[in-house]
């Protein structure tokens, strides 16, 4: 088995859609008003219209960690955590997501 997708919850939908769009420069492949499938490679992100808000963090990989902080910073990405390297061989960031979310920029080092 392998993984697949996640499930995450949002109170606004419009406004996930939105920020997911411009901030993160995903396009749904599908969409209904209580679903909204996000391609990421060969995972997909399903974001539900909800009653509350999921408290997840998504990790995404990188190669350059700071450009891609950069640049999603540049389109209104709030900082949880700036780029900084981890003691177990990953340099990451962390920005406020779209509800309850976060999402992590990882670029794994060279050991």
């Amino acid at each position: 088995m392998s993984a697949h997708h996640v499930h995450v919850g949002v109170r606004d939908m419009p406004a996930a859609i939105g920020w997911l769009k411009r901030v993160w420069e995903l396009k749904p492949v599908f969409q209904i008003p209580q679903m909204a499938i996000f391609a990421v490679g060969e995972f997909e992100l399903l974001v539900d219209a909800g009653d509350h808000d999921s408290r997840a963090t998504i990790g995404f990989v990188s190669d350059d960690c700071d450009r891609d902080y950069s640049r999603v910073v540049a389109r209104d990405a709030e900082t949880v955590s700036p780029p900084e390297d981890n003691p177990y061989g990953s340099r990451a960031a962390y920005v406020k997501g779209p509800g309850a979310l976060t999402l992590e920029i990882e670029q794994p080092l060279k050991r």
